[in-house]
């Protein structure tokens, strides 16, 4: 069993939780595990700055198989994609691709409603 420490956040005096022993640094007051918990992320996100941008980069990324993006888009491994060429350069190639892949079929359907040289021959 360990002994009594005094606590990392409020230097009270307390007992460890019998199954942390040793590992347990501050005591079980809901402020003290507050605080115990916001320095820990915040260290926690000094170590991985990028993080959260990367996170986003990454799902967007995943195409689902349901989805109503471009459908040449889907036949890339995009995981490969980023290893290759890194996240944002395949975030920017896939946006890319569906915005070329909806012009053409923008561009494809304007032809095909108003094809040239048939609107003077059909009857007002």
């Amino acid at each position: 069993m360990a002994r009594k420490r005094p606590c990392r956040i409020c230097r009270r005096w307390f007992q460890p939780h019998p199954r942390a022993g040793d590992r347990q640094r501050t005591c079980s007051a809901a402020d003290c595990q507050r605080e115990r918990h916001r320095r820990s992320c915040a260290t926690w996100r000094q170590h991985h700055p990028d993080y959260d941008r990367e996170d986003r980069l990454r799902r967007r990324l995943q195409v689902p198989e349901e989805a109503t993006s471009a459908a040449p888009l889907r036949g890339i491994d995009w995981m490969a994609a980023r290893d290759a060429v890194g996240l944002q350069v395949a975030v920017v190639i896939e946006e890319t691709g569906e915005v070329l892949h909806n012009w053409a079929r923008d561009a494809v359907s304007a032809q095909m409603t108003d094809p040239k040289g048939l609107r003077p021959r059909l009857p007002p």
